[in-house]
Order: C-alpha cells, then sequence, then structure tokens
C-alpha cells in the first residue's frame, strides 16, 4: 500500500523528509514559518506476546491487545480518525499532510499529565482540568466512538480548550464499543492514580461525572465488580517474583483497584 502525499507545502515537506532520516525520535517537533509542528513517524502497531500472555492470565479490559497494523496502515488510521473526530466537534490539531513516512500536525499545548504534575498548579485548577478531560471523553463516546489510550498525556490544553491526540491505537471489529468506552474510561482512572500527580484524585469524582454526561449507568456496577474481582491478584501482586514479572501499566492497574477498594471500604 501507498499513501500519496496530501502535503499542500511541500517546502515543508522536503524539510521534514530530511529531518525524519537523522532524527530517530518517532515523534518530533519542527519550527516553521515561527509555528511549531509535530511530525509522527509510520509505524506499525501491536501488543507485545508479554502482553497478549498477561491478557490470557488476567482478561481484563485495560490489557485488551490492540489489532496489529502495519505502518502505512497505522497513519492512515490514526490522521483519518484525528480528521473525523474534528468534524464532529472534538478538538484534534489540524491534520498538515500525509505522506508514507509520517503526518504532520500542529502544535496544541502542552498534555495535561504535564500540567497536573506540576508542583505549582492548585487543586482547583486540576480539577478543572480533569472536568474539561471528562467532558472531552464523554463527547467521544456519546458520538459512538472511542478514544483507545485515554490517559492523561493523550490530551492536551491550548486557549483553555482540550484536545485530543494520540489515536494510533484500534482494535478487533468485533469487540463491543461499550467494552473499548469502559477500557478508555479505566485508562483515564490509571492515568490519574499515577504517583507524580500532584494531588490524590476523588476516583469516585470522576466516574459519576462521566456516568451523569454519559448515561453509561452499566459502568458503575462494573468497576464494583471488577475491584472485587481483582482482589485476589492485588495480593499475588504483593509477592515479589510476580510483582517483578509485571509491567508499569499493570501495576498501575493493581494499584487503581486496590486503592478503590479501600474507598469503598471507607464509605461503608
Amino acid at each position: 500500500m501507498t499513501i500519496k502525499s496530501t502535503f499542500d507545502d511541500k517546502s515543508f515537506e522536503e524539510l521534514a523528509i530530511i529531518e525524519s532520516k537523522s532524527n530517530k525520535n518517532e515523534v518530533f517537533s519542527l519550527n516553521y514559518n515561527n509555528k511549531k509542528i509535530w511530525v509522527k513517524k509510520a509505524r506499525a502497531t501491536l501488543s507485545s506476546n508479554l502482553h497478549k500472555f498477561y491478557y490470557t492470565l488476567f482478561p481484563f479490559e485495560v490489557l485488551l491487545p490492540v489489532k496489529q497494523k502495519t505502518a502505512t496502515e497505522a497513519i492512515l488510521f490514526e490522521s483519518n480518525k484525528l480528521i473525523k473526530f474534528k468534524s464532529l466537534g472534538i478538538n484534534t490539531p489540524n491534520v498538515l499532510g500525509v505522506n508514507n513516512d509520517f503526518f504532520a500536525i500542529e502544535d496544541c499545548g502542552k498534555t495535561i499529565y504535564s500540567h497536573i504534575k506540576s508542583k505549582d498548579i492548585s487543586e482547583e485548577r486540576m480539577y478543572f482540568l480533569i472536568d474539561k478531560i471528562i467532558e472531552t471523553l464523554a463527547l467521544i463516546h456519546n458520538n459512538n466512538e472511542y478514544h483507545g489510550g485515554a490517559q492523561c498525556r493523550n490530551f492536551t490544553l491550548c486557549d483553555e480548550k482540550i484536545y485530543v491526540i494520540d489515536l494510533e491505537d484500534s482494535f478487533d471489529e468485533n469487540i463491543d464499543l461499550k467494552l473499548l468506552q469502559f477500557r478508555d474510561l479505566l485508562l483515564l482512572l490509571l492515568s490519574l492514580a499515577k504517583k507524580n500527580v500532584r494531588y490524590t484524585v476523588d476516583y469516585e469524582y470522576v466516574i459519576n461525572k462521566y456516568v451523569k454526561l454519559t448515561n453509561n449507568l452499566e459502568f458503575i456496577p462494573k468497576f464494583k465488580k471488577l475491584a472485587n474481582k481483582i482482589s485476589f491478584i492485588i495480593t499475588l501482586s504483593k509477592i515479589e517474583f510476580i510483582n517483578n514479572l509485571m509491567g508499569k501499566d499493570v501495576k498501575g492497574f493493581l494499584k487503581l483497584f486496590e486503592t478503590l477498594r479501600q474507598l469503598e471500604k471507607a464509605k461503608d
């Protein structure tokens, strides 16, 4: 499969081609005509065998393996999804062009994660940003779509507006949309559970606000069921040998639901 270039500005495309050959990063920025532009190289998407192994052992939504795509398929999927989201009223950076090797987008500010881990942020400001992310995720889901990587690092802030980035992950067409949307919310909660986040997040607040905006009422008992189901895994994760085998995402997953379980006990 070959992609016919959609770049209108051929001078920029030539500059990006030269830089992409020498720059080892898969995503890099260029300053062009006094504007910051991001270039993302074509790269295949797939889940590692270890990832698939964990999903076989622990078939939880957050561990769902992504669909395998070639570099060309991945670049077309992500750039088209960015354009589609914009047509639905979801803020995404403008796609400046796509070719066989990369696509380019306009800069749309710093990630929300970089904001909420800042030592200078107030708790009120942090919740303002969290509210904005929840509203954006709800807008995606209410349009019968999913993000696929809904961590705080994949939402940015520009002119007090939230933008959506990094839409490369896709899944088997037979997977239920609600499952993928539930996974999105799980990933968002996971990213809020990281130790670098400035203040402790009220996860129940996040879940309840999301449910109010989407009417996905079935997610609440699903969270409770999952928290109970995972209790034995949390116990196993305390064993050093097993803990050493677990990746960062799995550890974050366990940390989140251990916290949710404690919050439920405290509430009782």
